[in-house]
């Protein structure tokens, strides 16, 4: 007779698409959600969130952990629901979910009201509703009456300059502003809240993002009241992105490449003998360098990284504050019994770790780094670092030969070594040399002129990366800093840019986008795809009763929003609440494929984000002449992408065609 688990696996198998929903509930419970199921299974999708709804709102919940849990799985699927996912039971009457067909199918319109639903879910926010409606009233301002409808372009203004025939360049007159506390003076209104308002006409919902931020306004000075023509901003970087971290040499798979002897496949046509009519086809590789030239190249390549691998490991060590863990000795050279200390005190720790506090203003770096949060977080990274290093220096006692003592490292248990060495670098780059264009678009009417490939373009040039360079260049790191229990400033020159697609089709903004620059040329470079995991589609209501449900069960706050917990607190909120409610992660990925894009700003941006190289060589120079560069990249536009599109009577009629009023936040409220 057949376990559950095989009865599991076979339903599994059926459908390759669905994936098993089947919540960790006691008997009464499970049977109050199989009978929802029921319900709406043979219902057309468009009736099942509202039989949802009432269903829920029809049970005496009471504050029993069961009650809570059973709330929470039912608002889970009520999420998925409105997502369009399919649902059905499977031969032994388990649930079984799968992802909208539209999914796969790369259909920007059904992504595009997908998200929707929760940014107009968030509209409905009182105190988002009182600023709309505060930017949308009518105000007086400098003997003008003004609202936030100033602020779009009037496209008659537009064709009157193109229908006289105006010169292209004073057609659109764009300039890049930083968003900061200060008010507009043409308008009264601070600049963040422009920023803020023109967010949320997008369909994506807005979501503010802990760490380094900086938001930008493109502007149009060819037009009263200088209107929006896109706004941007920048973030910190995902921490882990495969596609990306291959493209700069961050992974063990980059060092498993450059040291294979360079070889080239070259195929050709080879004509079988005695049929002279007939040919086959001839694949092979060929050297590219000799055995010489290889054993040089790999014996030089191999000490170079063996010193960057041993400087990395050592460099993490030095800005971790132990002087309470270990001694001197211990970190110089680690043994066995060293690691077992860690070890130990890691689990004298593991359960203090609740209700973490942000850190007060009058407590010391050195009071925070000896908080559990920070105790905790110290001694997992010393155990990692430490075991690498001992590891790392037994195997270069053993080999003398720089190229065997790598090839040695490469296949240790999988590379581990290397990997940890790799990720203490990339930690450090990625926290302070790399941000991600977290926001990149277009407000129409400028839209229809192709500003979207502006804003994409001004977002990397020499007057962000100068302005990123000066805000952040005598920043204190919070994090480092209580995990050094001393200040820690890093390195701040920005050298690379990281963003996706919306959309697996690709983001016609981001296509083809070249700039010529004095030093080279800054290109948007396709790099990858990601499949990756977001919360962006659940419920503010789902997230609250996960939660509330967490909080029950650990008798305090595990993930506080506190800096320095981890990266992406409602990720983590929701990865722990379907763990604890046995509901497979399948229900958090995206199941849409994103292009990843990245932008080097310098021509050696690879080599110092590798720590071979500690200079910068920008393709535009940093040499106070950033205004001049930037408005070289504007007239770049204009010729490039602007002049052809007002070529196009397609144009002209969406411009005659649009109306302010359309774009209006209020629409949806």
């Amino acid at each position: 007779m057949a376990t559950n688990n095989e009865l599991k696996n076979k339903s599994i198998s059926i459908d390759e698409d669905f994936t098993l929903f089947d919540p960790k509930l006691p008997t009464p419970h499970y049977s109050t959600f199989l009978n929802l199921v029921d319900k709406v299974k043979s219902e057309l999708p468009a009736k099942r969130v509202g039989i949802i709804d009432d269903y829920i709102n029809s049970l005496n919940f009471t504050n029993d952990i069961e009650d809570l849990k059973l709330r929470t799985v039912l608002s889970v699927l009520r999420d998925l629901l409105v997502q369009e996912w399919r649902i059905k039971l499977n031969f032994n009457g388990k649930v079984l979910l799968a992802p909208s067909e539209l999914v796969n199918t790369s259909n920007k319109l059904y992504l595009r009201q997908q998200l929707q639903i929760e940014r107009n879910a968030q509209l409905q926010k009182d105190s988002i509703k009182k600023f709309i409606k505060r930017m949308e009233k009518t105000k007086k301002y400098n003997n003008h009456l003004i609202s936030i409808k100033n602020l779009i372009g009037d496209p008659n203004v537009i064709l009157n300059r193109i229908n006289n025939n105006e010169d292209i360049f004073n057609i659109v007159e764009p300039y890049i502003q930083i968003v900061s506390k200060e008010r507009c003076g043409l308008t009264g209104y601070k600049l963040s809240e422009i920023w803020r308002y023109f967010r949320y006409t997008w369909s994506i919902p807005y979501k503010s993002t802990p760490g380094r931020n900086i938001f930008y306004l493109i502007r149009d000075a060819a037009q009263p009241f200088h209107p929006i023509i896109g706004i941007s901003a920048l973030g910190n970087s995902v921490l882990q992105l495969t596609n990306r971290d291959n493209y700069i040499g961050w992974t063990l798979r980059s060092i498993k490449e450059n040291i294979k002897q360079k070889e080239q496949e070259i195929s050709y046509e080879e004509c079988l003998k005695g049929c002279s009519h007939k040919s086959r086809k001839i694949t092979k590789k060929i050297a590219l360098e000799s055995k010489t030239e290889y054993r040089q190249r790999i014996d030089e390549y191999s000490n170079c990284v063996i010193s960057r691998l041993s400087y990395f490991i050592n460099q993490a060590l030095s800005e971790v504050y132990y002087s309470d863990l270990l001694t001197p000795q211990q970190v110089e050279k680690p043994d066995p019994e060293t690691l077992k200390h860690i070890e130990r005190t890691l689990e004298l720790i593991k359960n203090k770790q609740l209700n973490n506090k942000r850190s007060n203003s009058n407590s010391t770096l050195l009071e925070d780094a000896q908080s559990p949060l920070f105790t905790k977080k110290r001694a997992n990274e010393l155990h990692k670092l430490l075991e690498a290093k001992f590891q790392f220096q037994a195997i270069c006692e053993q080999y003398d030969n720089p190229t065997d003592t790598l090839k040695k490292l490469v296949n240790f248990k999988g590379g581990k070594i290397i990997n940890i060495a790799l990720q203490a670098n990339r930690k450090r780059k990625i926290g302070s040399n790399m941000m991600e264009i977290i926001v990149c678009g277009a407000i129409p009417p400028y839209n229809e002129l192709l500003g979207g490939k502006l804003v994409s373009m001004l977002t990397t040039s020499p007057t962000v990366i100068s302005d990123y360079n000066k805000r952040y260049s005598n920043q204190v790191s919070e994090i480092a800093s209580r995990m050094n229990a001393a200040p820690v400033i890093r390195d701040s020159r920005l050298a690379f840019l990281g963003t996706t697609s919306l959309y697996h089709s690709g983001s016609s903004q981001y296509n083809r986008i070249k700039i010529p620059a004095k030093y080279g040329e800054i290109v948007y470079k396709k790099i990858g795809d990601t499949e990756g995991f977001g919360s962006v589609f659940f419920s503010d209501k789902t997230t609250e009763l996960i939660n509330d449900m967490l909080i029950t069960i650990d008798g305090g706050r595990k993930i506080n929003n506190v800096f320095g917990e981890g990266t992406s607190p409602r990720m983590r909120l929701m990865r722990s609440g379907l763990s604890v409610l046995g509901i497979s992660e399948n229900f958090i990925k995206h199941h849409t494929k994103r292009i990843i894009y990245g932008i080097e700003l310098a021509s050696n941006t690879k080599e110092f984000l590798n720590g071979t190289d500690e200079e910068l060589n920008y393709f535009y120079p940093l040499d106070g002449n950033e205004e001049l560069y930037t408005e070289e990249i504007i007239d770049y536009w204009k010729t490039r992408w602007l002049l052809p599109r007002l070529t196009r009577q397609s144009t002209m009629e969406k411009l005659s065609n649009f109306n302010a009023n359309s774009i209006l936040v209020s629409n949806y409220v």
